[in-house]
């Protein structure tokens, strides 16, 4: 798992200065030093637990038997897994539909005033855990969800889309449970340092998943099992939800969306019914894959 380690602080190497953690282009001569989240996984003091973690996570498994299951599941994660972000059929509709629109975040929408805010408190709730993880940069993260199918989160929307992993996996962490849950269940306070070996980048997500999943293997299981238990929603309500939650620095249009995919088993009024249609009819006009 050996890797070059990237301190968020390094100086451009164009000009020399000193890059901010917070900021993804240098200050001094616009050179892009990568994408914040990213690097801020990169660091020595993060790989290093990560890989602790992973190691510990394998030597529990072996103990009981489980290291070919170990094994496949991390090989299954390096070559299958992807990104899958659900959205609202509207919301998947107009993105399709319109080859200038950009699926962007909350923060963005409510400060264009394209949407309105949430009610206060979740509105409260959401700008300050997002304030905590990423600073002034949270209003360029995009969430998603790690899936080794198309399949994704049924709280979040009636279409799930994954994304071509080209298109995002340069500006794409991971982090090792959703936001609001990791906060909490790391009572996480403000001008508290996060706790390190919870988040990945692209190359080293398989190795969150087995440092999180390692102790719910068991012997032979098959993807559907582990896809079961990366990503566990009751698709009622997200405080149930369990998964490994991608972060995307900025949005993204509909050519980097690789297949659909339909939530099961969502009840939906007569205009989320046509939205749906229409958005599934549209991307497949455009050459895509759907499920």
């Amino acid at each position: 798992m050996a890797s070059p380690t990237i301190n968020p602080q390094d100086t451009c190497s164009k000009c020399g200065a000193l890059l901010s953690d917070a900021m993804r282009h240098c200050p001094t001569c616009r050179t892009d030093a990568g994408a914040p989240n990213v690097r801020s996984c990169r660091t020595e003091e993060n790989l290093k637990a990560l890989v602790e973690r992973f190691d510990a996570a394998r030597t529990r498994v072996t103990a009981i038997g489980c290291s070919q299951e170990f094994n496949d599941l991390e090989a299954m994660v390096k070559k299958k897994s992807g990104v899958v972000v659900s959205m609202p059929s509207r919301v998947a509709r107009n993105l399709f539909e319109d080859p200038n629109s950009i699926y962007t975040n909350y923060e963005k929408l409510v400060g264009s005033n394209i949407r309105r805010p949430a009610n206060l408190d979740n509105d409260r709730h959401r700008c300050a855990v997002e304030g905590l993880l990423f600073g002034s940069y949270a209003k360029h993260i995009v969430y998603g969800a790690l899936s080794l199918t198309e399949e994704g989160l049924p709280t979040y929307g009636d279409i799930h889309c994954r994304l071509r992993s080209v298109t995002i996996d340069e500006r794409t962490s991971f982090l090792e449970s959703n936001s609001y849950r990791f906060v909490r269940d790391h009572s996480i306070a403000p001008g508290d340092k996060l706790p390190v070996g919870y988040m990945a980048c692209w190359r080293h997500r398989h190795s969150l998943v087995l440092a999180k999943l390692a102790d719910c293997l068991s012997t032979g299981q098959t993807e559907s099992d582990w896809q079961a238990i990366l990503i566990k929603s009751d698709g009622q309500n997200r405080k149930n939800d369990d998964y490994i939650e991608a972060h995307i620095y900025e949005g993204f249009d509909r050519n980097a969306i690789e297949s659909l995919a339909e939530s099961i088993g969502k009840k939906l009024s007569r205009s989320e019914r046509l939205d749906l249609d229409l958005a599934i009819d549209q991307f497949r006009l455009l050459g895509g894959k759907t499920k």
